[in-house]
């Protein structure tokens, strides 16, 4: 189940927290911290709960729980202050809703898809997503040998299709450059650049969708 909250999604499975399609950077502890933020959200945690969910067999002082929050707030940027308020003398209280993201609202039948990189996940929901080196795309790959709108994969009830952009060094597809628009099937191998990437695609109330279910 991931959680998603403000610009930010974190999935637990992958220990990933993602903003927009880039990942976020986080220490352990401070992974940690956020895990029990998100789980207890607009309640009040102190710090003596704090120190016992983050350092089970050690003691540690309300410093060490505060340098955590301060590594935290960093990670999330300009929202960090918004999201964990101070309560002096007592803790801390996650003041973000909080979404999860298992599966609940999605019809049966649907098609659910995302992409595997090397250091993240992104999820594909139905309708066009662009791959490239431009800033505002759905999958953002900060390399010169990409261009800024490089290729698309588009999802929508029927399947998921990716398309070459008229990039200037290619898009490859199992192990082939794509010329047009080509079906995507779950396990493909996807190359952008220096990006190796692996697309994924199952039927919600049903099985993955295998390369021979769909021959």
């Amino acid at each position: 189940m991931a959680y998603q909250f403000g610009p930010f999604r974190y999935d637990p499975a992958s220990r990933s927290l993602v903003r927009g399609d880039r990942e976020v950077a986080l220490r352990p502890k401070a992974r940690d911290l956020l895990v029990l933020f998100l789980k207890n959200p607009h309640r009040l945690l102190t710090h003596d709960e704090i120190s016992e969910r983050l350092w089970p067999d050690t003691a540690v002082t309300d410093d060490a729980v505060r340098l955590q929050v301060f590594e935290l707030r960093k990670a999330l940027g300009e929202n960090g202050d918004r999201m964990i308020k101070t309560l002096p003398r007592e803790g801390y209280r996650w003041e973000t809703d909080v979404r999860s993201r298992s599966g609940a609202g999605v019809a049966a039948g649907e098609l659910l898809c995302r992409l595997i990189l090397a250091k993240r996940e992104v999820e594909l929901p139905e309708g066009e997503h662009v791959l490239g080196r431009d800033e505002g795309v759905a999958v953002w790959i900060d390399d010169g040998a990409v261009s800024r709108h490089h290729a698309r994969i588009v999802v929508s009830p029927g399947g998921a299709t990716l398309e070459d952009l008229g990039s200037k060094n290619g898009t490859l597809l199992r192990g082939r450059k794509i010329a047009g628009t080509a079906p995507l099937r779950d396990g493909d191998v996807i190359v952008v650049g220096p990006e190796t990437m692996t697309f994924r695609a199952l039927r919600r109330g049903g099985t993955t969708q295998t390369k021979d279910s769909q021959r």
